[in-house]
């Protein structure tokens, strides 16, 4: 991974865990201006980074100003950890880390079917999965059940998405060839970005819309992943 995206992504890494905590842990203590002007410095650096034509910067400055919690929502997280989380899985493999870039991949659904269950006000069943009192495949079945009595259409293409994603990341076959695991690691950051993208639609269905335009999303997506 190029030196100059390492330590871009640490800072941005660093900056979206502390806006995690900002926007959801009623006990943060950090410093709110701080924080708002870091992050806008990492989206300036990213969106130069992956030459996306302002399309990510304009996007974090209108959703951080003004600067509040209501304002942003979860869009600027998603925004934010859904790029520097693709952009990571892209560079490693890249560079040929496969397994590091599959896991990448595997994060993103992960932060991605969360973001969905938030919107569909089902967050228990998120605590049951991360509590291990089930495993990813039930967690994403009671997630397509919520969407399926919303009458989200194609909820079953999602959750099978997901699935394959995140199972590719933490279930590596070492035996595979680097050809085999440099075709399934395409494979499995394009599914990555299709779930991010499908998520989109399915919470404006659900009367949650990102407050990120769709077609700028779109066009961060597609410029991540033509990087490949």
């Amino acid at each position: 991974m190029a030196v100059a995206f390492s330590s871009l992504e640490q800072r941005l890494l660093r900056d979206v865990r502390q806006l995690h905590d900002y926007l959801w842990d009623p006990t943060w203590k950090g410093n709110e201006e701080t924080l708002r002007t870091s992050l806008l410095k990492g989206a300036r650096d990213l969106d130069a980074f992956l030459r996306v034509g302002g399309r990510l910067r304009k996007n974090v400055e209108k959703l951080t100003t003004p600067w509040n919690r209501e304002h942003q929502g979860s869009s600027l997280f998603e925004l934010l950890d859904d790029a520097i989380g693709l952009t990571g899985a892209v560079e490693f493999a890249r560079k040929g880390k496969y397994r590091e870039a599959a896991v990448r991949a595997q994060s993103v659904v992960e932060s991605t079917s969360i973001g969905v269950c938030s919107a569909a006000r089902t967050f228990s069943i998120v605590e049951e999965w991360e509590g291990r009192k089930i495993d990813f495949e039930t967690y994403t079945s009671k997630l397509v059940d919520v969407l399926n009595s919303r009458f989200i259409v194609n909820s079953g293409q999602f959750k099978r998405m997901l699935n394959v994603v995140h199972d590719f990341g933490a279930d590596w076959d070492g035996s595979a060839s680097k050809k085999e695991h440099a075709m399934a690691t395409r494979a499995a950051i394009d599914g990555a970005a299709w779930c991010v993208s499908r998520s989109i639609a399915i919470r404006t269905m659900l009367g949650e819309p990102s407050k990120v335009p769709e077609e700028d999303f779109a066009s961060i997506l597609e410029t991540i992943v033509d990087r490949l």
